[in-house]
């Protein structure tokens, strides 16, 4: 935990345009294009991160909401490649940082966690059936993470990131959406309902 305290930002020492938000808030908003389920996720009210996203899967299962699980990251753990990407926060200052810690390594290996994560969130009814992740998750988190600056965060700190993100992924599908609070400061991360 002592760790966890004297790093909680590894972007600290970065101007605030390279920083990940402190707080934002971010609406998860269903749209309808033919037959499949798409998410437009958006910053501000207005700015939308990244592009429409669907399931990509010829099986509906939700995985549209899956950028819950990056916000997730960043908020809990201080670390979240994807994020800083969707939001422009790259550190480019730092050309060795850019590309080792928020480079297309960092991204892919992100996006491969989010996967290999959802395939045993899918077995357990998305954590609702279990308040613990597979040892044998973690410590593939841990493997696939020993290269980048999250490497000091344990797997309980992982644990909590991951039952957090399904937390909020249960409402987002349970309420076809919503708007989600992140703060991390506090590591906390808060659903609401969104306004019709």
């Amino acid at each position: 935990m002592e760790q966890r305290k004297q790093n909680k930002y590894f972007d600290e020492n970065y101007s605030p345009s390279e920083q990940i938000p402190r707080a934002f808030s971010v609406a998860f908003e269903e749209v309808k294009t033919g037959k499949k389920g798409e998410v437009r996720v958006t910053i501000n009210e207005t700015n939308q991160l990244g592009d429409i996203i669907n399931d990509n899967s010829s099986v509906s299962d939700y995985y549209r909401y899956h950028d819950i699980f990056h916000y997730s990251f960043a908020t809990i753990l201080g670390w979240s490649p994807c994020t800083r990407a969707m939001m422009k926060r790259k550190r480019k200052s730092d050309p060795v940082t850019d590309e080792n810690e928020d480079g297309a390594r960092a991204t892919i290996t992100e996006e491969a966690l989010s996967m290999i994560i959802f395939n045993e969130a899918k077995r357990k009814n998305y954590f609702l059936d279990s308040a613990k992740v597979s040892k044998t998750t973690l410590r593939i988190i841990k493997e696939m993470t020993e290269n980048f600056e999250v490497k000091v965060r344990t797997s309980q700190d992982w644990e909590k990131a991951i039952l957090t993100a399904y937390r909020i992924f249960r409402h987002l599908i349970s309420n076809n959406g919503g708007v989600v609070h992140f703060d991390l400061s506090m590591q906390k991360v808060i659903y609401q309902i969104q306004a019709n």
